[in-house]
């Protein structure tokens, strides 16, 4: 009976390491993906905070030194005197705008978009995203959207 235990014993213990090993695997796997989905640029984060602040202040001198050289805020041609925070005032859209900086940006395409469904072509409301510029995160766009009927 105890040579039956021991053989038993025998043929458990590797599949009881292998089974080990491949959980300890998934564990280190899905940890490292979940936080690098989660984890934002500390970059990143610091201009999103100050531009949070902007809008909410509604203070042009907070938010233009974040925009990107090229930062556009109408999908259409905007008037040469035109400037984002006329539009946005005309429009009332700060609260829009404070509010798409709150949500958690996703990585597409060298861009980080919000609101995460942004990067569809049936997509029509508002979004925003930001870029790269000299290794500093700029806001790229804001566009309101479609405009909204009662």
């Amino acid at each position: 009976m105890q040579a039956s235990i021991k053989l038993s014993l025998k043929k458990a213990l590797p599949t009881a390491a292998k089974l080990f090993t491949f959980s300890l695997v998934m564990i280190a796997t899905h940890g490292c993906m979940t936080l690098s989905e989660v984890k934002l640029d500390a970059n990143l984060e610091a201009t999103r905070v100050k531009l949070m602040e902007g809008a909410i202040t509604r203070d042009q001198a907070v938010i233009q030194p974040l925009l990107a050289p090229d930062f556009a805020w109408r999908e259409d041609d905007a008037p040469l005197d035109e400037e984002p925070y006329d539009f946005w005032n005309r429009h009332k859209l700060w609260p829009q705008f404070g509010a798409l900086l709150k949500e958690k940006p996703v990585l597409r395409n060298g861009l980080m978009k919000v609101p995460k469904n942004s990067g569809k072509e049936s997509y029509k409301g508002p979004k925003l995203a930001w870029r790269q510029v000299g290794g500093e995160w700029r806001l790229a766009y804001f566009y309101a959207g479609a405009p909204q009927t009662p």
